[in-house]
């Protein structure tokens, strides 16, 4: 039987826990199924062992990429993907009971792009212990003294699972934690060298080929949201994959690429702040309740605000409701 689909991890926040990662799309997926591991530069710790524990398997490849991106690394899978369907997954991200099938199913109805239901663990704010991440979203635009913004609306944000839609609907967004595409939509869509907003370029670059993108809540994933405490190499991947001398070309090329800068721009950055004022204060001990305390000794010293309207969601207007807007560029880098 032929592979339906190749299943890529990239790290996305941190090295740790790609072994639990692994272990859980075995226990999970039917197979076959190629399994791609994109090493960025992992610990010897941590890859030595999932080396030894894949060795032999004929459907399992790793990737030596040295530290980059996770785009840059899918860059370099891009061109030799050949199954009918690709999975990217962090390997922050926990796959469940019968995660795959309801994706493919989606797929065969003709959707480009299908999302699961992306739940949080509690880390990075407080609430429940298991929350909504990703139902639906939508890109809009809203006016700030003659220039528009763009704003990345998700519904249903942090809403408690009983309370969730259980229907497959379209969306207009999904996000890297783990998301199926259709094999050759993949292989058409241009990977730009982003560490933010780059899975809103490429909602953009799907809607241009005017193909679907839905959620199947059918199929659902857990992902950490950084309540973890991390390694020490973690937060080296971290402080990299977050650091202001990626996060501002990031804006800048999706800026040059469509034509538009981000309404939370500021709040992006002040927000990485945060992170790693958690993610120090977690990894020298503290609960999670003392890390968000300390986030917010790490705003009032180290944050700026820009946020001139008082509601800029219900200012805004649906992006896509006049068409997609043009690409201006096809930059990269």
């Amino acid at each position: 039987m032929d592979q339906a689909v190749t299943i890529i991890i990239t790290p996305r926040d941190r090295y740790s826990g790609l072994d639990e990662c692994i272990d859980a799309v075995y226990r999970h997926t039917p197979r076959p199924f190629r399994l791609w591991i994109m090493d960025l530069d992992y610990p010897a710790s941590i890859i030595d062992p999932v080396r030894r524990q894949l060795q032999g398997r004929p459907d399992v490849r790793f990737f030596e990429l040295g530290l980059c991106t996770p785009m840059d690394a899918l860059r370099e899978a891009q061109p030799l993907i050949d199954t009918p369907a690709v999975v990217l997954l962090d390997n922050d991200s926990r796959v469940t009971e019968g995660w795959l099938p309801p994706l493919l199913d989606a797929m065969a109805d003709g959707h480009a792009v299908v999302t699961p239901l992306i739940l949080e663990r509690e880390g990075v704010d407080r609430g429940a212990p298991l929350r909504n991440h990703l139902y639906t979203g939508e890109l809009r635009v809203v006016d700030v003294e003659g220039t528009p913004y763009l704003i990345e609306h998700k519904h249903f944000r942090r809403t408690d699972v009983p309370d969730l839609p259980n229907e497959r609907s379209g969306t207009g967004t999904f996000e890297l934690h783990c998301v199926l595409f259709d094999g050759d939509v993949f292989k058409r869509i241009e990977l730009p060298s982003m560490v933010i907003r780059e899975h809103l370029d490429i909602s953009l670059q799907v809607a241009a080929m005017d193909r679907t993108m839905v959620v199947e809540p059918k199929s659902v994933i857990h992902f950490d949201n950084l309540g973890t405490r991390m390694a020490l190499s973690d937060m080296r991947f971290f402080f990299y994959r977050w650091g202001r001398k990626l996060t501002a070309p990031s804006s800048r090329l999706f800026e040059r690429r469509w034509g538009y800068n981000f309404y939370s721009e500021q709040s992006m950055y002040n927000w990485v702040v945060r992170r790693k004022a958690f993610l120090v204060a977690r990894w020298l001990g503290a609960p999670i309740g003392i890390a968000n305390r300390a986030t917010q000794v790490a705003k009032k010293l180290f944050c700026r605000d820009w946020d001139p309207l008082p509601d800029p969601d219900a200012a805004s207007r649906p992006l896509l409701a006049t068409g997609v807007p043009p690409q201006h560029s096809h930059d990269l880098r």
